[in-house]
């Protein structure tokens, strides 16, 4: 269109020199109307010019209307992608506003996203500290555990000294029978004869107390030292259990 219109004026421009050539010629008439001959050469010679610039501007006004028609095709075409750009705007703009409620809806999720991203972080944390107390309380029976173990190797060990202290009770029984067997023999083997001479008072010796300066008889004697040997060996035996059995609740 600057085209056409740049053209249009350097038309329009020799259009008003041809129209003020023209004003010249009228003038060159009135002046040269006295000399006809030489007028009328003049105003053939003009009227040539005349119509070569009719011709002229017969071209020029054929080329200013191709013009014309080409650029109201370009206008047309110009409109018709004006038109096709503002359609095109139209559907990116509604399309920008689709991304932007998405955008939105996005920031909502997001922030509920946040929230529960917060929640689980809390949760996360109540469980790491659960973790914490298990892993203590793990710690704990792991400990009660290795107390356990230690307490049934004591007692085991308890156990097998009990076993070898009921045997050692045992021995220690066979040996007080044992004992009390041959004190029981040997009290036997020493009581007199019952054949022997009786002497001419043998109620008073035997119904006689027993005086400070008199001994006790032998089978008195060894019973008495039979039962001292059992009351000992028995005392010793109870107290070495006691302290077997002591160590082991230790």
């Amino acid at each position: 269109l600057k085209e056409v219109f740049k053209e249009r004026s350097n038309i329009l421009r020799q259009l008003s020199k041809t129209s003020k050539e023209l004003e010249g010629i009228k003038v060159n008439l009135q002046s040269l109307k006295n000399d006809e001959a030489s007028a009328k050469n003049d105003v053939q010679k003009l009227l040539e010019l005349g119509q070569k610039q009719r011709e002229e501007m017969k071209s020029l006004q054929e080329a200013f209307q191709k013009q014309l028609n080409e650029a109201a095709e370009k206008a047309e075409k110009q409109q018709a992608t004006i038109n096709f750009l503002k359609t095109e705007m139209e559907r990116k703009s509604k399309m920008i506003r689709d991304l932007q409620n998405e955008n939105k809806s996005l920031k909502n999720k997001l922030l509920s996203g946040n929230k529960l991203c917060g929640i689980h972080a809390e949760e996360s944390k109540k469980i790491q500290a659960q973790l914490k107390e298990l892993r203590y309380g793990k710690k704990d029976l792991i400990f009660k555990a290795q107390q356990l173990t230690d307490l049934e190797q004591k007692l085991a060990v308890a156990k097998d000294e009990l076993e070898k202290a009921a045997l050692d009770k045992e021995s220690q029984l066979k040996a007080l029978k044992e004992t009390v067997q041959l004190c029981l023999s040997s009290v036997l083997h020493n009581q007199p004869p019952a054949k022997t001479l009786i002497p001419s008072k043998p109620t008073e010796k035997l119904t006689s107390p027993v005086t400070k300066g008199s001994k006790v008889p032998f089978q008195v004697t060894s019973t008495k030292v039979c039962n001292d040997c059992f009351i000992g060996r028995n005392l010793h035996s109870q107290k070495r259990l006691s302290l077997k059995t002591k160590h082991c609740i230790n």
